[in-house]
């Protein structure tokens, strides 16, 4: 009996560590997918928390402006501003002179763009006033990009026309020998340099052009139209002609048109000049 009753005590603490055992294997298989999902959850939050960041950063736009951007946005927009209004005269020069070259509501554009930017330097807001010059000054070499065209076509036919004149009366002398003949013979050739020197001046501007420095074709497109309106006043029949074309030329003729630029530099060295006798 005795014996027995160990028989039926260890079947029950087997019976016992069968259900403890089956308790902790089902705990565990309840417990991992809780630690998977919380795994899971850790990570996308991870995620979103890293990418926070970057959003944050996006929507905040363009990096602060340091004290050096500003220094070197004021160099910039003062040497702009210079140059742009240098070019804005030239610009109206050539449209006085030759007002088929100039187109007014672009002109008017310009101006009041570059009036802008003025404002925007006088503000001490630099950076802006840079990038509003800056955007100008492709619209100025825009504008200069028609004219050189335009002035251009027209001076290349003036000295065309004025080679041809010069062949046909130098042909004329050759042929009647006339006493007026032989006098415009000596016109054409005191004014053969004059020719030279207008198509030297055609070939530096188209240059000039090809490579986009529409300020320097300009002036020299310029020079070489002025020669050609003077070479068609000096190849004139009579005194009545080239009066008539004076006066079709006048605003190209014109001082204060045309010399304005030429003047200024003639007029540079006389005050210094001037200025030796009063150091006595």
């Amino acid at each position: 009996m005795h014996n027995a009753f160990k028989l039926n005590l260890a079947a029950a603490s087997a019976i016992a560590l069968i259900f403890v055992g089956a308790g902790a294997l089902s705990s565990q298989d309840t417990v991992k997918p809780k630690n998977a999902g919380s795994a899971g959850s850790g990570k996308k939050a991870e995620t979103k928390s890293d990418k926070a960041p970057a959003t944050e950063g996006d929507k905040s736009g363009a990096k602060e402006v340091t004290y050096l951007d500003l220094v070197h946005a004021r160099e910039k927009a003062l040497k702009l501003r210079d140059d742009n209004m240098r070019d804005i005269q030239l610009l109206n020069a050539m449209g006085r002179s030759l007002p088929e070259a100039y187109d007014k509501g672009e002109s008017d554009k310009i101006g009041a763009e570059y009036k802008d930017a003025l404002k925007l330097i006088y503000k001490m807001e630099y950076v802006g006033a840079e990038k509003t010059l800056r955007t100008n000054r492709e619209n100025i070499a825009a504008a200069m990009g028609k004219a050189s065209e335009i002035f251009r076509k027209k001076t290349t036919e003036m000295l065309n026309q004025s080679a041809d004149r010069m062949a046909d009366l130098d042909m004329q002398a050759e042929n009647t020998g006339s006493a007026d003949a032989i006098r415009m013979a000596g016109v054409v050739q005191k004014n053969q340099h004059r020719l030279s020197v207008g198509y030297q001046q055609l070939t530096l501007a188209s240059n000039a052009e090809k490579h986009r420095r529409y300020a320097e074709a300009l002036s020299h497109y310029r020079l070489a139209r002025l020669h050609a309106i003077y070479l068609k006043i000096e190849l004139a029949k009579d005194e009545a002609e080239k009066n008539k074309l004076r006066a079709e030329f006048r605003s190209e003729l014109d001082e204060k048109h045309i010399g304005k630029d030429d003047k200024k530099e003639s007029a540079t060295p006389a005050p210094a000049a001037e200025k030796k006798p009063a150091g006595k």
